[in-house]
């Protein structure tokens, strides 16, 4: 079976809604909680092994991320600026984050969290957001881009609150 057409029909089978006019009709797929704590565990496998705390799940960081990984799905973009030209800052800004530090990672078409992590850690400026040493904190965002690209999207948020 085409992996693409089973991830499209999948994630067709849930649609979240998170309630702001830039995530409405959002498509999560249905795993998308395992899919969180994979990545959450490959994350803090690769600080550990550096020595570094590891980073827990925000509320508030995990609803930036999830919006903005469903803008990036709907524009089928990996971009760190919104449709509506948001920055990270005024994403963190408007989930109600107050923080120190903080930066973002975004990914398309990984499988899985484990490998989107391996790809990050094979790029200098993501390994870098994922190894920031003030960092305490991480929300996920994982979204569906509509058929026939139905390619999941992902964004990691990593900060610390003031």
């Amino acid at each position: 079976m085409n992996s693409r057409l089973s991830l499209a029909a999948l994630a067709a089978s849930v649609v979240l809604c998170l309630g702001s006019a830039a995530s409405a009709g959002c498509i999560v797929p249905p795993n998308a909680d395992a899919m969180q704590k994979e990545l959450l565990a490959n994350l803090n496998a690769e600080r550990k092994a550096r020595g570094l705390s590891a980073l827990a799940l925000s509320t508030k960081l995990d609803k930036a991320a999830q919006g903005h990984a469903c803008d990036n799905a709907k524009r089928m973009s990996i971009s760190h600026t919104s449709s509506d030209g948001g920055t990270l800052k005024t994403r963190l800004r408007k989930a109600g984050y107050s923080f120190r530090t903080a930066a973002e990672n975004t990914g398309r078409g990984f499988a899985s969290g484990r490998r989107a992590v391996e790809w990050w850690m094979h790029s200098p400026k993501h390994k870098d957001n994922i190894l920031l040493r003030k960092a305490r904190e991480v929300g996920v965002g994982i979204a569906v881009s509509a058929a026939p690209d139905s390619k999941l999207h992902w964004i990691i948020v990593v900060g610390a609150s003031k």
